[in-house]
């Protein structure tokens, strides 16, 4: 009936052992696309849940799993993008956001009683659990990890009371109410199942997982000839995950504000502009904690560009200016960006301000030449290619350029 109702595998410490799977750097769109149509899927199996239609239902929740299978949030796959670029310092913030949801002594005896389980000492590692819970009674996280090591025993009758502890002293532990959902589907009480899973789902909307387990139990029912109404809830686009994952993002941002180039050029369309909002909004707490920091200011000017917003491209990039006037980057793009909103006087000073800093660069000097041919300055374009063609002499568009000019 609920295909986990007999997992014997613990799905481990919410608090102390979930990171960040690691995804390949040039996987960034593919994922993000996963992540859409997983969405989408989710969405489809609730509505088709609370329609009655149990079967398509399931296959809707089935493929969204299948697409992302641990439901995270967007902010949550977008640092698995990060571990996937070699960035794993950074990608543990969630390691360390999570070990803050219980106390550190909590969080490390629940770690210490999975690696006994993994070293094949189950009964150790429950016997250890049992006297945390003695030491630590109002930890719902305790009860809830003892329950996991005594249902994949198959103690169902210890591991549901567990649960049903861990539910009384925290009514919001979406994982416990599953877990006593799948007690009551192996013994044949699916009724009870369906009523836990429920609620469940109103805590965990986006988990995929928990629609497909209620939409087995509602077809249960139903092939049982028992009536079954469900309310499934719509997830809401701003959940708690999605603010912690934010949060998450804006230090990973503000640690390596590069990152978001990853995803600079994507179609925005496409996404509908998710991604590069929750970029902007990432940025933004990150230059609340440190408004000094110059490569967040190049970072915001080059996402606003992308999003087609030239006055703030500029805003931002202009701060970095303003906090650092040696800094070659910022000097560069600003120059870049006042030649693409036809600033060209502007542009210009900014990139013989880069040059005299050292950005003796072909490009640097191609741009210029550009800038200078389009304001009418042939001669100053001319030595612009020139200089171009001697730090490139394969620079092609340089040599175009000047021969071009010439004529």
């Amino acid at each position: 009936m609920l295909q986990d109702a007999t997992n014997n595998r613990p799905r481990g410490a919410r608090s102390a052992t979930a990171v960040a799977e690691p995804e390949k750097p040039n996987d960034a769109l593919k994922l993000l696309r996963r992540y859409y149509e997983a969405q989408q899927q989710l969405r489809r199996g609730i509505c088709l849940l609370n329609a009655g239609q149990y079967d398509r239902a399931a296959e809707a929740f089935t493929t969204a799993g299948r697409l992302n299978p641990h439901s995270r949030p967007l902010p949550w796959l977008l640092a698995a993008c990060h571990a996937g670029q070699g960035r794993y310092d950074l990608a543990a913030v969630e390691m360390e956001r999570q070990t803050r949801t219980e106390p550190t002594d909590v969080t490390a005896q629940i770690r210490r009683a999975l690696l006994l389980w993994q070293d094949s000492r189950p009964h150790d590692a429950i016997e250890y659990l049992r006297q945390s819970v003695v030491a630590h009674p109002d930890s719902a996280e305790l009860q809830f990890q003892l329950g996991t090591l005594l249902a994949a025993m198959e103690e169902y009758a210890e591991a549901e009371l567990r649960f049903t502890q861990a539910i009384a002293m925290d009514k919001e532990h979406a994982d416990a109410l599953i877990a006593l959902a799948q007690c009551c589907a192996v013994r044949q009480q699916v009724r009870e199942a369906k009523r836990y899973l429920e609620r469940a789902q109103h805590r965990r909307a986006g988990d995929a997982r928990v629609g497909l387990l209620l939409a087995q139990a509602a077809k249960s029912l139903s092939d049982q000839g028992t009536p079954v109404t469900i309310q499934a809830r719509i997830p809401e686009e701003q959940s708690d995950q999605n603010t912690e994952g934010l949060e998450q993002l804006s230090r990973i941002v503000e640690a390596d504000p590069e990152f978001i180039d990853a995803f600079v050029g994507l179609p925005t369309g496409e996404l509908d502009g998710e991604v590069h909002g929750m970029f902007s909004d990432a940025l933004d707490r990150a230059l609340k904690r440190n408004p000094k920091h110059v490569g967040l200011h190049c970072a915001a000017g080059r996402l606003f560009a992308e999003m087609g917003r030239p006055d703030e491209a500029i805003r931002s990039t202009r701060s970095a200016v303003q906090i650092d006037p040696q800094n070659i980057q910022a000097l560069v793009q600003l120059g870049r960006l006042y030649q693409q909103s036809h600033r060209d006087t502007e542009a210009i000073a900014c990139l013989n301000q880069a040059i005299a800093m050292g950005a003796k660069y072909a490009d640097v000097y191609y741009l210029l030449g550009n800038l200078y041919r389009r304001s009418g300055q042939a001669e100053q374009a001319r030595r612009a290619y020139v200089r171009a063609l001697k730090i490139n002499k394969n620079y092609q568009a340089a040599r175009t350029a000047l021969e071009t000019l010439a004529a």
